[in-house]
């Protein structure tokens, strides 16, 4: 089948999209990926059956602009203020929803056109999130085409969503989903709250958020060492954050967690985003500089090589919506596949992995427990590697690939 994916950002640096990607072209479908361009980078071809079409959405490059040029410390500060007072602008909240409807409006428009010039016939429109189903469904019956909706998230209780993008982002999820064909889900707690919205009668499947195992060759593989990089010896233990430098997920309260330990123990955050500055700004006045450490964000294909240089991984992602605490964030289980025990929110969407299969601890959002949970698991170290290393089978993208092709089987089957 010729299938077209969807996805309002970036692909490089989206490990889940890729996968997918990957993985049904391996079956043998064309898949082309038409997403937003926010980073000069290259991506690397992927597969033979797969293409990948980046399109510059202009609201979407002014922003990263502006995220960009905040988060440079030696940018002039009065260049910084205006910046950021535009910033705040934009996120008013009927000032950001037109904002947001002019851009997925723009990103429709793209994607006809680049059908219509290329002249493509595609069978399935798969959508990644809320913010292209929209355009997935005016595709979808513009064109005749079967619709797979990938929400990676309860996206209308993402932090950060405002009660008028929740208003507008129920209404029309509730009316899109009356259009779809499928749903993806990343965990059955996420399964359960749609078909309670929605109504039990959708057709689902859980893919969940589980990497590929990329560490066969992590001996020779040419990354940064982060202990030669930071100046940390052997017997510092190095906890890793990796992911999104956004708020509520916790990234202050683990930073704020190294004053209830020792020296000894280090902390690398990994990634990118709006709150690199303020967490800089929060390891200066805790006056912790020489055990903080700010890593840029790495390409997926390397991520587990940096992961597998720590000891302890955190998730400690606040609960202030049903999105946060219903998630489980693929560094959950990036983690695990490096051997490496996490520490993580007590909520459903982490407890579920983490404490069930007892490859870490589940505490609570406070530094005091964090730093209980470390000491914990470092008392019982061995125990816990040893529950990673037996749950890298279960719980890889080999198993939830053969769920993906097998719906992509039934699929074809109702054409």
């Amino acid at each position: 089948m010729n299938v077209i994916m969807l996805l309002f950002k970036d692909v490089i640096y989206d490990a889940r999209v890729q996968r997918e990607a990957i993985s049904l072209a391996e079956a043998g479908h064309k898949v082309e990926i038409i997403c937003v361009k926010e980073y000069e980078l290259t991506l690397p071809k992927l597969h033979e059956n797969l293409k990948v079409v980046r399109l510059t959405i202009s609201t979407k490059a002014v922003k990263q602009k502006l995220v960009n040029s905040s988060s440079r410390t030696n940018a002039s500060q009065k260049r910084n203020i205006v910046k950021s007072l535009l910033f705040k602008l934009v996120q008013r909240p009927i000032l950001k929803l037109l904002k947001d409807l002019w851009a997925y409006d723009q990103f429709y428009k793209k994607c006809t056109q680049y059908i219509i010039q290329h002249q493509k016939k595609f069978d399935v429109i798969h959508c990644h999130d809320l913010n292209t189903l929209s355009a997935g469904v005016k595709l979808a019956h513009k064109y005749q085409l079967y619709v797979v909706y990938d929400s990676h998230e309860l996206f209308n209780e993402m932090a950060g969503r405002n009660k008028v993008d929740r208003i507008y982002g129920y209404w029309i999820e509730k009316k899109l989903m009356k259009r779809i064909n499928h749903l993806i889900v990343v965990n059955p707690y996420v399964e359960v709250e749609f078909k309670r919205m929605y109504g039990n009668t959708i057709k689902s499947t859980v893919i969940q958020n589980t990497p590929i195992n990329t560490l066969e060759d992590h001996e020779t593989r040419n990354v940064q060492k982060l202990r030669e990089v930071y100046g940390m010896n052997n017997e510092d233990v190095l906890l890793i954050y990796q992911g999104g430098l956004t708020p509520f997920r916790g990234i202050e309260l683990i930073i704020k967690t190294l004053k209830h330990l020792s020296d000894n123990y280090k902390l690398v955050i990994m990634g990118s985003g709006r709150s690199l500055l303020t967490l800089k700004e929060l390891t200066d006045e805790l006056h912790l500089g020489e055990r903080v450490f700010f890593h840029p964000q790495v390409q997926a294909s390397d991520v587990l090589h940096y992961t597998k240089q720590a000891d302890i991984g955190l998730v400690m992602y606040e609960n202030i919506s049903k999105n946060n605490y219903f998630s489980t964030p693929n560094k959950i289980f990036e983690y695990l596949l490096a051997g490496i025990p996490t520490i993580a929110s007590k909520h459903p969407g982490k407890e579920y992995i983490v404490e069930v299969e007892q490859t870490g601890i589940c505490t609570d959002e406070n530094p005091l427990s964090i730093a209980a949970a470390v000491r914990e698991i470092m008392s019982n170290y061995e125990k816990y590697v040893a529950n990673c290393l037996s749950k890298q089978d279960k719980y890889n993208w080999n198993y939830e690939r053969q769920k993906l092709q097998k719906l992509y089987q039934v699929i074809e089957s109702e054409l």
